[in-house]
């Protein structure tokens, strides 16, 4: 049975381009119209006339389609309430409050190897394809997420904060009874969890209250026969984040990209692709997937959690005993985490699950990866992982510098891009005429880190298309995207933003011969004060450091006996230095100068110091594929990001370019 109801255009609009209502809905603002046109008339007159109506200014118009038991009880609460059937319509689905600022491009699929690959963007696109998969889920489940968050479970530590009214937040919300039900029904199911426990955190309301990321998560899990593991810390030789993004079910379907599973998430702009074996196929680039990334992942954290300390330092007084200095210290941050996960892992079973003789312990679902698969997988993972017999990667840095010193066109979504090499890559190629870039960015991580915000700087001050997301405040709202298209035809997806840490593992000790433009930039800078501070160097008669094989021992060396030096001449009145076996002589006269060089070594070790090294960085994953009617889809997001987040000073330059302001316009300014 059909009727009709008074609702605003503006969200059947919406609703109907999404495809969410039927193509027929007819538009009027006259209400007599619209029912006399009713082919339901009868059943119309038993629905009770509005008490208040929706004002004529939103053009209310016939919403066909519902049953007419449920548009009698819509009218009549409506009425009972004093409400407008809009305002009750929008006051009981918070989500058709929100209309987004910029609508997600609809999901396309194409042919990719052995796989059908959907493009998914936003919340809702996302959502929907995860409570597909697993509700479909018949042989396993396996999650790899950097956050996995419920209301019910952590919301009082990680609030919506907006995120209620977005599409998307319901289905995400329906994802942890799903799989708790699925596995009660049928426990022969696997499912395998791998979450981030990183470090010590601040609470999503922005108050000071500290804890684990996932922490309540994991013992929630746990507690229903979840089979879930922490991920190492960088304390047992893990990462300094668990941060892949990753579903699969049954081995065969799997979702990858930018998108968290927290309580917020689904209120960011964000992207993933779904990558499905197609049905004529047994094994697929899924397979590849699943073998690199989350099967490495399982192993490793297991054989790192029985093998090392669950946290490294002294729980109690009488184990200070076997500690020395700083060591010695009680940290609550470890008191907290050994209650947390030694509780639910310091026992046998599981500190002895990996074993090299026996892998059947973990469950670990081997995979049978395709040859020449047409999906690149890259991940950034510790060279511990030596420790279960595979290698330490930074293969998502070398694909990604790759294709930054060579291709033509870039087109990106960043959530964070501080990675100084490519930074200078991206400049020196722009200012040569080599690269058509541009790059949209988040803004807040811009406004938190002052190193980020000084790599936006150099790449705005050196000509580079960059532009911040016009975010929206109502859903506090993060531009978390990490994806690229290259050329108009290759497409770069998965965790890792375009930072040093997402970037760069431990895998050498020492100073990275890989950041050349970078390395360049501070060597020059550093031979510019070597220029400035022989000047004083020759005032005082010492003898200039040497330019061109510059030992940064020797300037420390320097530093330190002029230190004293200073110091000998503010007590005494005068001080000597022994260099090279000779010895010069310094009275109060030369002390300005001995200061100004004792600032220029230190600005000279702290440039060499800032050259980048081999460092632990975090746990990451991404995939690339070229696909040019998939890489449009991003490319029209692209276009649609890029000129909702125009400022205000860009249009006006814009539009000065395009029509040139007459004389007389001028002259009436300047009056």
């Amino acid at each position: 049975m059909k009727t009709s109801l008074a609702v605003s255009p503006a969200l059947c609009l919406k609703y109907q381009n999404a495809g969410k209502i039927p193509s027929n809905v007819s538009f009027s603002s006259s209400r007599s119209s619209s029912q006399s046109k009713s082919p339901y008339n009868s059943f119309y007159k038993m629905i009770p006339k509005p008490l208040v109506w929706t004002p004529k200014k939103d053009n209310p118009v016939p919403l066909d389609d519902i049953a007419f038991v449920y548009a009698k009880k819509f009218a009549e609460n409506a009425n009972k309430l004093g409400l407008s059937r809009t305002e009750y319509l929008l006051q009981n689905m918070k989500f058709l409050a929100f209309v987004p600022q910029v609508m997600p491009e609809p999901s396309k699929t194409a042919i990719v190897g052995n796989t059908n690959v959907t493009t998914l963007i936003d919340g809702e696109q996302i959502f929907d394809k995860a409570v597909e998969y697993i509700k479909s889920a018949k042989d396993s489940i396996q999650i790899e997420m950097f956050e996995f968050q419920h209301p019910n479970i952590d919301g009082n530590k990680w609030p919506a904060n907006g995120a209620e009214m977005v599409p998307g937040f319901d289905q995400h919300n329906n994802l942890l009874p799903m799989i708790i039900k699925k596995k009660k029904e049928n426990p022969n199911l696997k499912v395998q969890v791998i979450l981030d426990a990183h470090k010590w955190y601040m609470d999503g309301n922005g108050g000071k209250s500290r804890h684990y990321n996932n922490q309540d998560m994991i013992r929630y899990l746990k507690q229903n026969n979840i089979d879930v593991v922490p991920y190492p810390r960088a304390a047992q030789g893990g990462a300094a984040l668990q941060h892949v993004k990753l579903v699969a079910v049954d081995g065969k379907k799997l979702i990858i990209g930018g998108m968290n599973w927290g309580t917020h998430s689904c209120a960011n702009h964000d992207a993933c692709v779904a990558i499905e074996t197609r049905p004529e196929f047994k094994n697929s680039e899924v397979d590849n997937i699943l073998e690199e990334i989350f099967n490495k992942d399982w192993a490793f954290s297991w054989q790192r959690l029985g093998k090392t300390k669950i946290v490294a330092g002294p729980l109690t007084e009488d184990e200070q005993q076997f500690y020395k200095g700083l060591n010695k210290e009680i940290k609550q941050e470890n008191v907290d985490y050994m209650h947390i996960v030694g509780e639910l892992y310091n026992n046998d079973e599981d500190k002895k699950r990996y074993d090299e003789k026996n892998l059947d312990k973990l469950d670990l679902i081997k995979r049978s990866p395709v040859e020449n698969p047409k999906i690149k997988v890259m991940a950034t993972k510790p060279k511990e992982l030596a420790y279960i017999g595979e290698k330490g990667e930074e293969s998502i840095r070398a694909y990604l510098m790759d294709k930054v010193k060579n291709c033509k066109k870039l087109r990106a979504e960043l959530f964070v891009l501080s990675d100084k090499e490519i930074i200078q890559t991206i400049i020196n190629r722009v200012k040569k005429g080599e690269l058509d870039a541009q790059i949209i960015v988040d803004p807040s991580i811009i406004e938190e880190f002052p190193y980020c915000n000084t790599a936006h700087q150099e790449l705005v001050e050196n000509g580079v298309n960059i532009r911040q997301y016009k975010t929206d405040e109502k859903i506090t709202q993060r531009m978390h995207s990490k994806w690229a298209v290259f050329d108009d035809k290759e497409v770069l997806i998965g965790s890792a933003n375009w930072s040093g840490m997402a970037l760069n593992q431990n895998l050498k000790k020492g100073q990275r011969e890989d950041y050349e433009f970078y390395t360049e930039m501070i060597n020059k800078e550093i031979v510019g004060y070597l220029k400035t501070v022989e000047k004083f160097e020759q005032n005082v008669g010492l003898p200039p450091l040497i330019r061109k094989q510059l030992d940064y021992k020797e300037v420390l060396v320097r530093r330190s006996k002029i230190k004293k030096a200073v110091n000998e001449i503010n007590e005494k009145g005068s001080a000597i230095i022994r260099l090279q076996n000779k010895e010069y002589k310094f009275s109060v006269k030369d002390r300005s100068d001995l200061n100004t060089i004792k600032g220029y070594y230190k600005v000279i070790i702290d440039r060499n110091n800032a050259k980048e090294k081999y460092k632990r960085g975090n746990n990451e994953a991404a995939i690339a594929f070229e696909k040019p009617i998939l890489a449009k889809v991003f490319l029209k997001q692209f276009e649609k990001d890029w000129k909702h987040s125009e400022s205000e000073y860009e249009k006006i330059k814009n539009r000065n370019y395009e029509t040139p302001i007459a004389i007389g316009s001028v002259l009436d300014l300047a009056g």
